[in-house]
């Protein structure tokens, strides 16, 4: 009966011995996949920085459903004014649109989506809507916009 004690006990202890090898060999294991050189460090560093530090930024998404009487030469040269705006207005961080693709049925006949993006709420409204180049445009849809739908968001990085 103490030979099956000591062969349990010796059992339970090779068990203990294996699991703090495996244990040991995981350390091991991601130690070496850790940067090694100072530079592989300090680029780690900054990476992590820059997730980090992303910053907030004010996104305006603008949605246009044309006129069905506006001809695909107007619907071009305002989209090529509209494009031309962050040229003129260097409020607009960043700019970017496309045309609805969809499958979904939700679109509402909009069709072409712009997106700009300004740091704070006073370049968008101080700088770029009274901006003279942003109300020429505004004026120059109107004979072919049948409808335009705004929304204006704070990202969350």
């Amino acid at each position: 009966m103490k030979l099956l004690l000591i062969k349990h006990k010796m059992i339970d202890l090779k068990k203990v011995i294996l699991f703090s090898l495996i244990f040991i060999g995981g350390i091991f294991t991601a130690c070496e996949e850790a940067p090694q050189t100072t530079k592989e460090i300090v680029k780690a560093t900054i990476d992590m920085e820059k997730k980090d530090s992303k910053e907030k930024v004010l996104r305006h998404v603008v949605l246009f459903k044309f006129k069905d009487e506006a001809s695909k030469e107007d619907v071009q040269k305002l989209n090529e004014a509209f494009n031309a705006l962050p040229a003129s207005i260097p409020v607009i961080k960043d700019f970017e649109w496309g045309i609805n693709d969809s499958p979904e049925n939700f679109h509402q006949d909009f069709t072409h989506c712009y997106l700009l993006t300004f740091a704070s709420e006073e370049d968008r409204d101080s700088v770029y809507t009274p901006h003279p180049q942003h109300q020429a445009f505004g004026a120059s849809l109107q004979p072919h916009l049948e409808k335009v739908f705004v929304v204006d968001y704070w990202t969350n990085p």
